[in-house]
This record gives structure tokens, C-alpha cells and sequence, in this order.
């Protein structure tokens, strides 16, 4: 069984750094997918600001029109009540009138200041979003160029440790020795083996009943730590 163990703790060796490349060539593109959700969310918002200024640019159109009917309506009130100083009835119905639409074209013009303030508010938001962001694209294209190199380094060296693998796998190792081996390597992150210091497992720490330890010793089988199932080794 130690020659077992010592095939499992080559290929362990192999297999750690295999999972390690493996795991990088995984989170470079995830890492990008986030960064770039990222940049397309403040994008997405300049886009929202642009939208809400051409709608408040269009009702203020709109305002600007309704006021300018209103003037005309004025000057026309205003002129009909010139003309009619000799009816009184009359004359008091068009100043009423007058002095309703310039209310209104006062009330519409303060609207459209409003709508003035909050375009300003907004178009130097999306300024402060661009300009933050035109910096964050170019950190980004450099992210990208350097993804690129380190995926192709990590994808070459994976590709090396397979072959390697596949060099020393040719070693005799039971089929049972090697499934409880490659099930530990998947949920133990790489990790199927830990060493034992005097009653301690190295990697869970975990404090090894004493019979397990003469079964470790007698190196007949293999033994499992009872804590997190990683076949165990002496670690002198």
C-alpha cells in the first residue's frame, strides 16, 4: 500500500497543479463577464440620462408653444379690450382673461425652468458617468490584453500537465484506490490527500482516532481522515 500511496501522492502533485490552471482559465473569463456587465451598466445608464433630457427638451417645447399660443391670445384679448372701453361688461371680461393667460404663461414658463434645472442636473451626471467610464475602458482593454496572455500561458501549461498525467497515470493503482482518489480530487478542490502529524490531519485539522493511526501505520489499506475524508499519509 505505500507504493500506492506514493503513485497517488505523484499524481496528487500533478492533479493540485492541474486543478490550479484549470481553475484560472475559468475565473479569467469570468472576471471579464463581470467587469464588462460593469461598463455596459454605466453605458446603459448615460444612454437613460441622454433618453431623459430629450424628453424634458421636448416638453419644454411643448411648454414654449403652449406659452407662445397664449401670448398671441393675450395680445389678441388685449386688443379686443381696447376696443370695447365703451362696454364695461365687456372690458372686465377681457382683463379677467389677460390677466388669466399670463398667469399661465408664467406658471409654464417657471415649469420649464424647472425642467431647465433638472436637464443641467442630469447632463452633468452623464458627463461625471463618461468621463469615469472612458478611464475604465482603457483599464479594460488592457485587462483584456493581459487575460489573453495569461490564458494562453495557463492553457499551455495545462496542456503540459495532461501530458504528464497521462505519462505517470500509467502507474499500477487499484480501480478502487483510483475512484475514491479522483471522487476526493473533485470536492476537495484539488486536494485528495493531507498529511498526518502525530494525530492531526493537515488539512482539516481534525484529530485522528487512534486506531485509524495504527491502520495508517501498518500501511495495509488506505485510511481516510474521519473529518474531511482525505486519504491520509505520515508525514515523516
Amino acid at each position: 500500500m505505500q507504493a500506492v500511496l506514493a503513485a497517488l501522492l505523484g499524481l496528487q502533485a500533478i492533479d493540485s497543479q492541474i486543478f490550479r490552471a484549470q481553475a484560472e482559465l475559468k475565473r479569467l473569463p469570468q472576471e471579464r463577464a463581470s467587469r464588462k456587465a460593469e461598463l455596459d451598466k454605466r453605458a446603459l445608464r448615460i444612454a437613460e440620462l441622454k433618453r431623459e433630457v430629450m424628453l424634458l427638451r421636448t416638453k419644454i417645447k411643448e411648454l414654449e408653444d403652449g406659452a407662445s399660443e397664449k401670448r398671441q391670445r393675450v395680445r389678441k384679448v388685449e386688443s379686443e379690450a381696447a376696443s370695447s372701453r365703451q362696454d364695461m361688461a365687456l372690458l372686465v371680461a377681457f382683463q379677467h382673461e389677460a390677466r388669466t393667460l399670463k398667469k399661465e404663461i408664467g406658471a409654464l414658463e417657471e415649469e420649464g425652468l424647472g425642467h431647465l434645472e433638472k436637464i443641467e442636473g442630469l447632463e452633468k451626471e452623464s458627463a461625471a458617468i463618461a468621463a469615469s467610464l472612458e478611464g475604465e475602458l482603457r483599464i479594460f482593454a488592457e485587462f483584456e490584453a493581459n487575460m489573453q496572455r495569461e490564458s494562453e500561458a495557463a492553457g499551455a501549461r495545462l496542456n503540459q500537465l495532461l501530458e504528464e498525467r497521462k505519462q505517470r497515470s500509467g502507474t499500477a493503482i487499484p480501480p478502487d484506490a483510483v475512484a475514491i482518489y479522483a471522487k476526493l480530487l473533485a470536492a476537495r478542490e484539488g486536494q485528495a490527500l493531507a498529511p498526518l502529524e502525530g494525530r492531526a490531519c493537515q488539512a482539516c485539522f481534525m484529530d485522528v482516532p487512534p486506531n485509524l493511526v495504527v491502520r495508517l501505520s501498518r500501511g495495509s489499506e488506505l485510511v481516510q481522515c474521519p473529518g474531511c475524508s482525505r486519504i491520509l499519509y505520515n508525514a515523516s
